[in-house]
């Protein structure tokens, strides 16, 4: 019986790709802290083949290059613009490989609050990868199919956050020709365990699907079975109203490895990196409500790809992308409230942990602001 870690529990990732390669099937994913995944050897089982830490993303780091350019922009079709998140890049990307005969990898938010990569090969299956997941999705044996359709010469597209296309570049260990990565600009992610428990004390047990995201507006989007909204809350206009949300955006409850993630910088693993595109100047004027879309082509084919797609491209400076995007920069830190978050949540619970954290940004906004309004002060 071997006994061995694949990385450290504080380095790993939840990519899946260990997972994915054990040729015994002996690695499976559980739950640990604030629900992330983290793998699980059958030690019974294990031959001690190593193959686990050979494709690990976090013991051999894969190589990452800096962008060629940015793009600032939106998909050209009206419709598809304001049924995606941002400008609709990813789902100009997905059409395109679609378009070619190929398949797509993405995320999808799927009744009984399930968030997981699917495997899209036509145009009604596409919808099902639009919107926004602040979540960390099941990859599950998502690496393995794509090889399968690699080597039967399709053209693949992957989408997901910077770990999990690195998660797959580690599993594939090889570079093919007919596969095109994307990454996420991401800002770290809460666990699907912790979506399901906080889904279902919110909609007192009746929510079945989740939206996160509806063009610009960013909300949890409860649904039930019918398909009726049954809870709603912005994380702007509510402010601290929606404990999932807004220790999402407040950085509380990610990975360990998402505050020193090493693809928080502007060199990337993939062959285009997405996300909004923020900070852009003011010689930029547009009238897209719906979002914009940065894009950063971090390959000759990524560039390629992009140029082929159904896309407003307007070229900028890559040095203003970056700045406008923390995450391009540096992870989020792990900085004194959420050490002591992390402290007490076992304790007295995520949602008793997160107030005591932010009790005076609470206290300012709900009740500082009530007395000036009574008062009539600016």
């Amino acid at each position: 019986m071997y006994t061995f870690q694949i990385t450290p529990q504080s380095q790993c990732t939840g990519c899946q790709a260990c997972l994915n390669v054990c040729p015994k099937s002996c690695i499976s994913m559980e739950t640990g802290f604030l629900g992330h995944i983290y793998p699980k050897i059958d030690q019974n089982a294990c031959i001690d083949c190593g193959l686990c830490r050979k494709v690990c993303p976090v013991n051999h780091p894969i190589e990452k290059k800096s962008p060629i350019t940015v793009f600032a922009g939106w998909h050209k079709d009206i419709e598809e613009y304001f049924s995606s998140s941002s400008g609709g890049a990813a789902a100009a990307l997905s059409k395109e490989i679609i378009r070619k005969g190929g398949v797509v990898y993405g995320c999808a938010s799927l009744p009984g609050i399930k968030v997981r990569h699917v495997r899209v090969s036509t145009d009604n299956e596409l919808p099902l990868l639009k919107g926004s997941k602040y979540v960390q999705s099941n990859v599950d044996d998502s690496y393995k199919l794509v090889l399968s359709d690699l080597r039967k010469g399709l053209l693949v597209l992957f989408i997901g956050t910077p770990c999990q296309v690195a998660g797959l570049k580690g599993f594939l260990r090889k570079d093919y020709d007919n596969l095109y990565t994307v990454d996420l600009i991401c800002h770290g992610t809460p666990s699907l365990d912790y979506l399901k428990i906080h889904v279902k004390k919110v909609s007192k047990g009746k929510g079945v699907k989740v939206q996160f995201r509806k063009g610009n507006d960013m909300g949890l989007r409860v649904f039930d079975e019918e398909g009726n909204q049954i809870y709603y809350s912005n994380v702007w206009r509510n402010r601290y109203k929606d404990t999932y949300y807004n220790t999402f955006i407040d950085g509380y409850t990610y990975r360990d490895s998402c505050y020193q993630c090493s693809y928080a910088s502007p060199e990337r693993c993939s062959d285009i990196t997405i996300g909004d595109y923020w900070g852009i100047g003011e010689d930029f004027v547009y009238d897209s409500i719906n979002g914009c879309s940065c894009m950063f082509p971090i390959t000759r084919k990524g560039i390629t790809l992009l140029r082929s797609c159904n896309l407003i491209l307007h070229e900028r400076r890559v040095e203003e992308a970056v700045e406008g995007n923390e995450q391009l920069r540096h992870p989020k830190m792990l900085d004194f409230r959420r050490k002591v978050f992390r402290k007490l949540c076992d304790m007295i619970g995520i949602s008793a942990a997160y107030c005591f954290c932010e009790w005076d940004h609470i206290f300012e906004k709900y009740v500082i602001l009530k007395v000036k309004r009574k008062l009539h002060l600016k």
